[in-house]
Formats: C-alpha cells, structure tokens, sequence
C-alpha cells in the first residue's frame, strides 16, 4: 500500500491448498510499515538512498548474532545477510532471533 508514493502498508492475503495448489482465501491482513525489502536471494543493489548506509560485507547486510543491522531498528535474516545461508529453515531461524531481539527492544524502556 502507499500514499502520495510513500509505503504506508503491505497486504498479504491467506491461502489454502485446494487440489495441490494455493487458492486465495479472499481474506486479507494489513501491516502497517514505512519500508519494503524484497529478499530474493541476490547482493544488495546498494544504490537506493535508504539502503546505503547500511554496513555490508561481501555485498550482502551486516548483521550481528540477534540479526540487527547497523540501522536503528532495522533487522534482516536469510541469504540477503553476510555469512547466510539459501536454506528456509536457516531463514526461519534468523527470523525468530530478529523477532526476540525486536521483542526485547520494544520491552526495553529508553534510559534518559
């Protein structure tokens, strides 16, 4: 979803197996976000304005061992980051470490 071309949201819609196929359940679910990245297993581009300051190696996303990146608040996982492998239950993983370290992050009251 976007507004005056800026993400404001991604709609992802539910799906069941029907005759060994994914069929469309016509039920939606929206999340609310300001950025998209599309994982599909290359090197990070690294021209986009949004994502050059965020540290690579080997041109793929740094990231440290709860998935963070070196942009506040940005988290990745799977074959996008250095050091990952093109294997879905390697992604899964990273995508539960990076949901545990968001989850302590969103608990963590700011020390001022």
């Amino acid at each position: 979803q976007s507004r005056a071309g800026v993400t404001t949201g991604v709609t992802f819609e539910y799906t069941r197996l029907e005759n060994g196929r994914l069929i469309g359940t016509g039920e939606r679910l929206t999340l609310t976000c300001d950025q998209v990245f599309k994982a599909i297993g290359q090197r990070l581009d690294g021209s986009p304005q949004d994502v050059t300051a965020l540290a690579l190696k080997d041109g793929r996303i740094s990231v440290d061992a709860e998935r963070r990146t070196s942009l506040p608040k940005v988290w990745a996982g799977g074959d996008c980051v250095a050091g990952g492998e093109d294997l879905t239950v390697v992604a899964v993983e990273d995508g539960k470490q990076a949901a545990l370290s968001i989850d302590r992050a969103l608990r963590t009251k700011p020390t001022t």
